[in-house]
């Protein structure tokens, strides 16, 4: 369900000041309402009272350290803006000067607030002073990710003593061992948001409407039923929200080694053979299920074995010798076949993200940080890049599926990209190691 009717249906207000808390999708949920709000012809400002990613970092154009005077003036223009001030980190802005506040509000349709941070965890409880919710708010929405169901409780919960100790108290519940070991459950998450967030925020703010955005809903094998699980702990309505994105792994490893001299995905770094280490990362972030599939292209059948062993589905590429277009479409194709088979009735947007296996280096990290800024905008290619230059991985909108088909020879993703620079998103990252590639010794 989307956001914005959500607003109307819990309590509609005039000038509505709304603020999100929780963790697993707050920004994405902000931006889809001013995004919406805007198109209606509405005067939307979007802003945060602790801390939120820059504009920049979000692929949006924004206002920091603007007066108030420029930021009406971009959302007359725009319908919406992101502003806030600078921070102390560079990706980030912290909030609005007070005055800037007031004059904003009686200029504005609406405000929507992020009032709570979660370093990019599915799962938060507060903290002692948290969340940090504007004095006139009308609406709170707690935002609690799918993606944590089924997890270990410590690797998905942002506060985690806090979860734990509001856990201890649940006697119907006959806890032993790790509490962070403890697998999340919708009951369990429904605890914790309740005694974490709705029952002190319905005190602190009594006449705020108050409801669950369960978030990534489309990676619940059944949504409605875990809705349900989930209602059935809370004094307030919960409605499922999912962005219908979804985002399929390319890892490309058939290539000669030429300047190498020797197979260099085959050797040893660190212990472990080279084409290993990146995939492992990427192994992982689809049993986190941020990356609905993963394909491997090689030509190596030390690699095919290896693969079929650990359950990764993996092709082997015949043609290698006519350049990295035949592993690339290779990849695609297999990817692009295996949804289309396991995914016929799902109204899905699809995504196909491109790795290469001789850039060991790249942390996980990194593409978790790429992929949430870039499904964030509206653009239909993103990859990373350092000091502007730009790097794998390449993430295609699957609108660019026949072009990328269309390659020949040794010609990659870059060709696509460059004939659309309009519609790319390129992520900064500081290191510039993480997008080396080795080819030499």
């Amino acid at each position: 369900m989307k956001i914005e009717p959500i607003v109307e249906m819990i309590g509609k207000t005039d000038s509505p000041v709304v603020s999100f808390v929780g963790a697993g999708g707050k920004t994405s949920c902000m931006l889809e309402v001013a995004r919406s709000l805007a198109k209606q012809g509405k005067k939307v400002l979007v802003t945060t009272t602790t801390h939120m990613e820059h504009p920049v970092r979000l692929g949006e154009i924004g206002c920091v350290d603007a007066s108030g005077e420029e930021i009406l003036a971009e959302i007359e223009k725009r319908g919406w803006v992101i502003a806030g001030t600078k921070a102390k980190h560079p990706e980030k802005i912290t909030g609005l000067p007070a005055f800037s506040w007031e004059q904003l509000r009686a200029h504005t349709d609406c405000i929507l607030v992020e009032a709570d941070g979660a370093k990019r965890f599915p799962l938060k409880v507060p903290g002692a002073k948290e969340p940090v919710i504007p004095e006139k708010c009308t609406h709170i929405f707690i935002v609690a990710g799918a993606s944590a169901l089924g997890r270990p409780l410590e690797e998905i919960c942002f506060r985690l003593k806090e979860a734990e100790a509001i856990l201890q108290k649940q006697e119907k519940f006959n806890f032993s061992g790790n509490l962070g070991k403890q697998t999340m459950t919708e009951q369990l998450l429904g605890i914790l948001l309740e005694k974490g967030y709705v029952e002190p925020l319905r005190r602190e703010f009594p006449k705020a409407k108050l409801a669950v955005i369960f978030n990534q809903a489309d990676v619940l094998f059944c949504p409605p039923k875990s809705k349900n699980a989930l209602q059935e702990m809370l004094t307030v309505p919960v409605f499922l929200h999912g962005w219908k994105k979804e985002v399929h792994g390319i890892y490309l490893a058939a290539g000669f080694s030429r300047r190498f001299g020797g197979n260099k995905l085959l050797t040893l770094l660190e212990d472990k053979p080279m084409y290993l280490h990146l995939l492992e990362r990427l192994k992982k972030l689809q049993q986190e299920k941020k990356l609905q599939s993963l394909t491997v292209v090689t030509q190596y059948e030390e690699i095919l074995n290896a693969l079929q062993k650990q359950g990764i589905q993996a092709v082997k590429n015949e043609q290698s010798i006519l350049g990295i277009s035949s592993s690339l479409k290779l990849g695609l194709k297999t990817a692009f076949y295996t949804w289309q088979q396991n995914c016929k009735s799902r109204a899905t947007e699809h995504y196909y993200m491109f790795f290469v296996a001789d850039q060991p280096f790249l942390k996980k990290k990194t593409i978790e940080e790429f992929l949430t800024a870039f499904l964030r905008t509206q653009k239909g290619i993103g990859c990373v890049a350092h000091e502007g230059k730009y790097g794998n991985p390449v993430i295609f909108h699957e609108k660019y599926v026949p072009e990328l088909l269309e390659l020949d020879g040794d010609q990659g993703g870059k060709r696509v990209l460059n004939r659309h620079l309009e519609d790319v998103f390129g992520f900064e990252v500081e290191e510039k190691k993480e997008l080396m590639d080795i080819d030499r010794r």
